[in-house]
């Protein structure tokens, strides 16, 4: 019997003990007696903005703010000026994104919580959020499908919906092409124009960014598209852009990469509005000799020119190997890819043939017949071309002899 009265003493003690321990607020952790809220603010272009409201710094080292956008592999963390602190105002972080190595692009889905170390060595964490940081200028709104969101702003609401319709079918096309059953959302935020777009899109260079025109830019792995949707070609630019990140995923994003020339023919393959400037210049360039060995395609030519010839060349191979092969041939071929093997050892496991002989059947199934002379080697793609009219250089050897000739007519004039 005393045992048991002993027994419920202990129970009683240990409940009076945890129910002091509750109501007392000496009690009470650091983090529910300091923190009182935290947040994070989308000033893209130019950065995010996290905060952290505190009732006092007293006993904190320091704190440091994690964040992780959605698709990268790690989160990275930056520290809290204490000194900024203020009785009355939130602690602020400023992340620029308008380095080429701090970029994010609007539309992502960024994780970030707060991490708070003591001076007695303990630290807390504040629960994780999740926000998708969107472009400041701008308010906006948004319609979804199963897949894909528009972002947009404005009164285009008509055409926001067009450009879901549009993708969500390239979507759809390019998944069972490439064998992608599973995907997670994909962001599309439509500009009205190019001048909207111009301080969000990656400038590759000075020249790029003064010279060259984006329509469109793909970010596969933080699932988010650019368009500019006042182009007349917004909706084909749309399907190529969100094709690249379908391709990215049926590759798993491979560190040995799909090859340029597919990434962009398979592109084109899911733009809705495709291009015929590209057949042109490809009968261009058969017309001429300027077609490329796929096996140098790997990056584009500087040139215009070559660089159209390069999209059409792609396109028509693409076109081909599809429409020549069993259904199944591109879904083999983007595992083999994943499974890190060799683009020659993948395109034979998936296709029979090596890419070089894969090329001479596309040559044949276009018209052209074999020819001694190789077309372009690798070495040219960095050239300008000189287009169809480089016929017009005179060697050396010429000139001298013509000159040679004309002055021997006029000595002998002015002698007689």
């Amino acid at each position: 019997m005393k045992k048991i009265y002993y027994f419920l003493f202990k129970v009683h003690f240990l409940f009076i003990f945890l129910l002091v321990f509750i109501i007392n607020p000496n009690y009470l952790s650091a983090d529910q007696s300091i923190i009182m809220n935290d947040s994070a603010k989308s000033l893209i272009p130019k950065g995010i903005e996290f905060s952290i409201d505190l009732l006092s710094k007293e006993n904190i080292e320091d704190i440091q703010v994690k964040f992780k956008v959605q698709g990268r592999k790690s989160f990275q963390y930056e520290y809290l000026n204490l000194d900024d602190f203020s009785d009355n105002e939130p602690l602020k972080y400023f992340f620029s994104t308008q380095r080429s190595s701090r970029y994010i692009p609007p539309g992502s889905k960024v994780t970030y919580f707060f991490e708070i170390f003591f001076k007695d060595g303990t630290s807390y964490s504040t629960e994780r959020k999740e926000h998708i940081f969107l472009d400041s200028r701008f308010e906006w709104e948004k319609i979804e499908g199963d897949i894909v969101t528009i972002y947009y702003h404005g009164p285009v609401s008509r055409r926001a919906k067009k450009m879901l319709k549009a993708c969500e079918e390239s979507v759809d096309k390019i998944s069972k092409l490439l064998g992608v059953e599973k995907n997670e959302n994909i962001s599309v935020m439509m500009y009205n124009n190019y001048s909207e777009m111009f301080d969000v899109v990656v400038k590759k260079s000075e020249t790029q960014a003064n010279s060259l025109i984006t329509e469109g830019q793909a970010f596969a792995t933080e699932n988010v598209v650019l368009v500019d949707g006042g182009s007349r070609s917004a909706l084909g630019v749309a399907t190529h852009e969100i094709t690249h990140v379908i391709v990215a995923r049926a590759s798993k994003s491979s560190y040995l990469g799909v090859p340029l020339w597919l990434n962009e023919g398979l592109a084109e393959f899911g733009n809705i509005e495709q291009d015929q400037g590209y057949e042109r210049y490809l009968e261009w360039a058969i017309d001429t000799d300027r077609l490329f060995p796929f096996s140098s395609l790997n990056r584009f030519p500087g040139n215009p020119n070559l660089t159209l010839v390069a999209y059409g060349q792609s396109k028509s191979f693409v076109e081909f190997l599809i429409n020549n092969f069993p259904e199944d041939s591109m879904i083999k071929l983007m595992n083999e890819i994943s499974n890190k093997k060799s683009i020659e050892d993948s395109f034979i496991s998936s296709f029979g043939f090596s890419l070089d002989e894969l090329e001479i059947q596309w040559k044949k199934n276009i018209g052209i017949s074999d020819k001694e002379n190789e077309p372009l080697n690798s070495l040219d793609i960095n050239n300008e071309s000189k287009g169809s009219c480089n016929g017009g250089e005179m060697g050396f050897e010429l000139s001298s002899i013509i000159f040679l000739i004309y002055a021997y007519f006029v000595r002998k004039r002015v002698n007689s």
